[in-house]
Protein backbone atom coordinates (compact mmCIF):
# COMPACT_ATOMS: atom_id res chain seq x y z
CA UNK A 1 0.00 0.00 0.00
CA UNK A 2 1.05 3.34 -1.27
CA UNK A 3 1.27 5.86 2.21
CA UNK A 4 0.97 9.52 1.32
CA UNK A 5 3.86 11.96 2.70
CA UNK A 6 2.83 15.14 1.41
CA UNK A 7 0.33 17.22 4.00
CA UNK A 8 -2.84 16.78 2.38
CA UNK A 9 -2.49 15.53 -1.53
CA UNK A 10 -5.22 14.94 -3.68
CA UNK A 11 -6.59 11.34 -3.80
CA UNK A 12 -6.23 9.53 -6.59
CA UNK A 13 -8.53 6.91 -6.06
CA UNK A 14 -12.22 6.48 -5.32
CA UNK A 15 -14.68 4.19 -4.05
CA UNK A 16 -18.18 3.80 -5.30
CA UNK A 17 -20.58 2.05 -3.65
CA UNK A 18 -23.19 0.07 -6.31
CA UNK A 19 -23.90 -3.24 -4.59
CA UNK A 20 -27.31 -2.79 -2.85
CA UNK A 21 -30.29 -3.86 -4.48
CA UNK A 22 -32.52 -0.87 -4.56
CA UNK A 23 -35.38 -2.45 -2.62
CA UNK A 24 -37.63 0.59 -2.85
CA UNK A 25 -37.24 0.71 -6.56
CA UNK A 26 -38.27 -2.84 -6.95
CA UNK A 27 -39.43 -4.24 -9.45
CA UNK A 28 -37.65 -1.53 -11.47
CA UNK A 29 -34.38 -3.08 -10.19
CA UNK A 30 -35.43 -6.63 -10.42
CA UNK A 31 -33.48 -6.84 -14.04
CA UNK A 32 -31.57 -3.79 -13.57
CA UNK A 33 -28.98 -2.29 -11.03
CA UNK A 34 -30.07 0.69 -10.01
CA UNK A 35 -26.89 2.77 -11.17
CA UNK A 36 -27.68 2.08 -14.24
CA UNK A 37 -30.99 3.81 -14.80
CA UNK A 38 -30.66 6.91 -17.29
CA UNK A 39 -31.21 10.34 -16.37
CA UNK A 40 -30.56 12.96 -18.93
CA UNK A 41 -29.45 10.47 -21.40
CA UNK A 42 -26.86 9.12 -19.37
CA UNK A 43 -27.04 6.26 -16.77
CA UNK A 44 -26.17 7.55 -13.37
CA UNK A 45 -22.97 5.59 -12.79
CA UNK A 46 -21.42 6.32 -16.21
CA UNK A 47 -22.09 10.54 -15.21
CA UNK A 48 -20.54 10.19 -12.06
CA UNK A 49 -17.37 8.44 -13.11
CA UNK A 50 -17.24 10.96 -16.13
CA UNK A 51 -16.96 13.68 -13.05
CA UNK A 52 -14.58 11.46 -10.82
CA UNK A 53 -11.94 11.47 -13.66
CA UNK A 54 -12.22 15.27 -14.00
CA UNK A 55 -11.84 15.69 -10.62
CA UNK A 56 -8.32 13.74 -11.21
CA UNK A 57 -9.23 10.05 -9.85
CA UNK A 58 -7.07 8.01 -11.77
CA UNK A 59 -8.73 4.36 -10.22
CA UNK A 60 -12.59 3.61 -9.26
CA UNK A 61 -13.43 0.66 -6.69
CA UNK A 62 -16.64 -0.55 -7.46
CA UNK A 63 -18.33 -2.22 -4.88
CA UNK A 64 -20.63 -4.51 -6.20
CA UNK A 65 -23.29 -6.99 -5.58
CA UNK A 66 -26.53 -6.56 -6.82
CA UNK A 67 -26.67 -8.21 -10.53
CA UNK A 68 -22.18 -7.81 -10.58
CA UNK A 69 -22.36 -9.29 -13.80
CA UNK A 70 -24.51 -7.02 -15.63
CA UNK A 71 -23.31 -4.03 -14.26
CA UNK A 72 -19.64 -4.77 -15.19
CA UNK A 73 -20.43 -5.39 -18.81
CA UNK A 74 -21.79 -1.83 -19.22
CA UNK A 75 -18.87 -0.31 -17.31
CA UNK A 76 -16.26 -2.55 -19.57
CA UNK A 77 -18.42 -0.72 -22.54
CA UNK A 78 -17.86 2.78 -21.38
CA UNK A 79 -14.95 4.75 -22.65
CA UNK A 80 -13.49 6.02 -19.62
CA UNK A 81 -9.98 6.99 -19.21
CA UNK A 82 -9.57 5.28 -15.24
CA UNK A 83 -8.87 2.15 -14.04
CA UNK A 84 -11.65 0.36 -12.86
CA UNK A 85 -11.95 -2.41 -10.69
CA UNK A 86 -14.82 -4.19 -8.49
CA UNK A 87 -14.80 -6.02 -5.33
CA UNK A 88 -17.67 -7.99 -5.02
CA UNK A 89 -19.75 -8.42 -1.47
CA UNK A 90 -21.35 -11.67 -1.84
CA UNK A 91 -23.68 -10.61 1.89
CA UNK A 92 -25.20 -7.13 -0.39
CA UNK A 93 -28.33 -8.71 0.24
CA UNK A 94 -29.15 -9.11 3.88
CA UNK A 95 -26.05 -6.70 5.48
CA UNK A 96 -25.31 -2.98 5.30
CA UNK A 97 -23.35 -0.68 3.12
CA UNK A 98 -20.54 -0.72 6.12
CA UNK A 99 -19.78 -4.06 4.90
CA UNK A 100 -19.67 -3.01 1.09
CA UNK A 101 -17.34 -0.21 2.02
CA UNK A 102 -15.05 -2.41 3.96
CA UNK A 103 -15.25 -4.96 1.11
CA UNK A 104 -13.90 -2.28 -0.96
CA UNK A 105 -11.36 -0.58 1.31
CA UNK A 106 -9.38 -3.94 0.84
CA UNK A 107 -8.70 -3.55 -2.94
CA UNK A 108 -7.22 0.10 -2.82
CA UNK A 109 -3.89 1.33 -3.15
CA UNK A 110 -3.39 3.96 -0.92
CA UNK A 111 -4.78 5.49 2.29
CA UNK A 112 -6.64 7.96 0.84
CA UNK A 113 -9.95 8.05 -1.22
CA UNK A 114 -13.04 9.60 -1.92
CA UNK A 115 -16.17 7.40 -1.19
CA UNK A 116 -19.36 8.24 -3.35
CA UNK A 117 -22.74 6.43 -3.14
CA UNK A 118 -23.51 5.07 -6.58
CA UNK A 119 -27.40 6.27 -6.80
CA UNK A 120 -26.58 10.70 -6.61
CA UNK A 121 -26.86 13.22 -9.53
CA UNK A 122 -24.38 16.13 -9.52
CA UNK A 123 -24.98 18.80 -11.64
CA UNK A 124 -21.88 20.00 -11.55
CA UNK A 125 -18.22 18.88 -11.45
CA UNK A 126 -17.17 21.35 -9.46
CA UNK A 127 -19.54 20.05 -6.28
CA UNK A 128 -16.44 16.83 -6.26
CA UNK A 129 -14.26 19.41 -6.89
CA UNK A 130 -15.22 21.15 -3.69
CA UNK A 131 -14.70 18.40 -1.81
CA UNK A 132 -11.47 17.48 -3.31
CA UNK A 133 -9.77 20.58 -3.12
CA UNK A 134 -10.56 21.26 1.15
CA UNK A 135 -7.69 21.54 2.97
CA UNK A 136 -9.24 18.92 5.20
CA UNK A 137 -8.25 15.59 5.34
CA UNK A 138 -11.44 13.98 6.15
CA UNK A 139 -14.43 15.42 4.52
CA UNK A 140 -17.87 15.50 3.95
CA UNK A 141 -20.36 17.09 1.70
CA UNK A 142 -23.41 18.46 3.12
CA UNK A 143 -26.19 20.65 2.09
CA UNK A 144 -28.66 23.08 4.06
CA UNK A 145 -32.31 22.09 3.65
CA UNK A 146 -35.43 24.09 5.28
CA UNK A 147 -37.01 20.64 5.79
CA UNK A 148 -35.51 17.16 6.42
CA UNK A 149 -37.43 13.56 6.92
CA UNK A 150 -36.56 10.87 9.30
CA UNK A 151 -34.96 8.87 6.31
CA UNK A 152 -32.22 11.61 5.78
CA UNK A 153 -28.45 11.18 6.53
CA UNK A 154 -28.38 14.23 9.01
CA UNK A 155 -25.30 16.44 10.12
CA UNK A 156 -24.73 18.68 12.90
CA UNK A 157 -21.41 20.93 12.84
CA UNK A 158 -19.40 23.53 15.03
CA UNK A 159 -18.90 26.74 14.22
CA UNK A 160 -15.46 25.55 12.88
CA UNK A 161 -17.67 23.47 10.56
CA UNK A 162 -16.30 20.14 12.02
CA UNK A 163 -18.56 17.69 12.37
CA UNK A 164 -19.89 16.74 15.71
CA UNK A 165 -22.94 14.45 15.22
CA UNK A 166 -23.83 12.59 12.31
CA UNK A 167 -26.72 10.09 11.84
CA UNK A 168 -30.59 9.43 10.83
CA UNK A 169 -31.90 9.23 14.01
CA UNK A 170 -31.09 12.28 14.72
CA UNK A 171 -34.01 15.04 15.69
CA UNK A 172 -34.59 16.62 12.57
CA UNK A 173 -34.18 20.30 14.09
CA UNK A 174 -30.66 19.74 15.57
CA UNK A 175 -29.56 19.10 12.22
CA UNK A 176 -27.46 22.01 9.99
CA UNK A 177 -27.92 20.00 6.71
CA UNK A 178 -27.96 16.66 5.04
CA UNK A 179 -25.08 14.53 4.16
CA UNK A 180 -24.98 14.07 0.34
CA UNK A 181 -23.14 11.07 -0.29
CA UNK A 182 -20.13 12.15 -1.16
CA UNK A 183 -16.62 12.22 1.06
CA UNK A 184 -12.64 12.20 1.30
CA UNK A 185 -11.28 10.09 3.54
CA UNK A 186 -7.64 10.27 4.50
CA UNK A 187 -5.03 8.66 6.32
CA UNK A 188 -6.36 9.46 10.06
CA UNK A 189 -9.36 7.45 9.10
CA UNK A 190 -8.88 5.30 7.00
CA UNK A 191 -7.08 2.58 9.58
CA UNK A 192 -9.73 3.27 12.56
CA UNK A 193 -12.65 3.04 10.06
CA UNK A 194 -11.07 -0.26 8.09
CA UNK A 195 -10.58 -1.61 11.87
CA UNK A 196 -14.26 -0.73 13.41
CA UNK A 197 -16.03 -2.06 10.04
CA UNK A 198 -14.02 -5.73 10.37
CA UNK A 199 -15.02 -5.43 13.66
CA UNK A 200 -18.09 -5.21 13.09
CA UNK A 201 -20.87 -7.40 15.17
CA UNK A 202 -23.31 -9.66 13.14
CA UNK A 203 -26.18 -7.54 14.04
CA UNK A 204 -24.10 -4.36 13.05
CA UNK A 205 -23.17 -5.96 9.82
CA UNK A 206 -26.74 -5.95 9.04
CA UNK A 207 -28.00 -2.80 10.63
CA UNK A 208 -24.84 -0.41 9.82
CA UNK A 209 -24.32 2.56 7.29
CA UNK A 210 -20.93 3.65 6.66
CA UNK A 211 -22.03 6.87 8.04
CA UNK A 212 -23.13 5.47 11.58
CA UNK A 213 -19.09 4.45 11.65
CA UNK A 214 -17.81 7.69 10.60
CA UNK A 215 -20.35 9.05 13.89
CA UNK A 216 -18.14 6.59 16.09
CA UNK A 217 -15.23 7.49 14.58
CA UNK A 218 -16.41 11.46 14.86
CA UNK A 219 -17.17 10.55 18.97
CA UNK A 220 -13.31 9.28 19.49
CA UNK A 221 -11.94 12.13 18.09
CA UNK A 222 -11.03 11.95 14.51
CA UNK A 223 -11.70 15.25 12.81
CA UNK A 224 -14.23 15.24 9.79
CA UNK A 225 -15.24 18.20 8.49
CA UNK A 226 -18.38 19.72 6.26
CA UNK A 227 -18.16 21.47 3.07
CA UNK A 228 -21.30 22.90 2.69
CA UNK A 229 -22.94 23.16 -0.89
CA UNK A 230 -25.57 25.55 -1.98
CA UNK A 231 -29.13 23.54 -2.34
CA UNK A 232 -29.94 22.74 -5.75
CA UNK A 233 -27.75 20.56 -8.21
CA UNK A 234 -28.15 17.24 -6.48
CA UNK A 235 -30.14 14.75 -5.69
CA UNK A 236 -30.34 10.94 -4.22
CA UNK A 237 -32.42 8.44 -6.00
CA UNK A 238 -33.96 5.47 -3.83
CA UNK A 239 -37.97 5.67 -5.01
CA UNK A 240 -39.49 5.45 -7.84
CA UNK A 241 -40.55 9.85 -7.35
CA UNK A 242 -37.23 10.18 -6.45
CA UNK A 243 -36.42 8.53 -9.60
CA UNK A 244 -38.79 10.69 -12.25
CA UNK A 245 -37.97 13.97 -10.15
CA UNK A 246 -34.41 13.45 -10.96
CA UNK A 247 -34.83 13.14 -14.56
CA UNK A 248 -37.39 15.55 -14.75
CA UNK A 249 -34.59 17.99 -13.10
CA UNK A 250 -32.08 16.69 -15.28
CA UNK A 251 -34.35 17.69 -17.78
CA UNK A 252 -34.46 21.59 -16.97
CA UNK A 253 -30.33 21.75 -16.02
CA UNK A 254 -30.39 20.77 -20.04
CA UNK A 255 -26.79 21.24 -21.63
CA UNK A 256 -26.25 22.99 -18.18
CA UNK A 257 -24.89 20.19 -16.46
CA UNK A 258 -21.13 20.09 -16.77
CA UNK A 259 -19.44 16.46 -17.36
CA UNK A 260 -16.03 17.84 -18.26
Amino acid sequence: MTVDTSSNPRPREAIVLVAGVGSRLQPLTHERPKCLFEVGGMPLLKRLLFQLQHVGIKRVVLATGHLHDQLMTSVRRWELELDIDACQNDTYATENNAVSLGVAMEGLESRRFLLCDGDILLRRVQMLEQVVKSPHENVLAMMRFDALTEEDMKVTVDTDGRVVELGKAMPTEQADGESLGFQKIGPSAFLPLAERIDGLSPREREELYYEDVFAELVDRDIEFHACSLPPGGWTEIDTPAELEGAREMAARWGHDTVLA
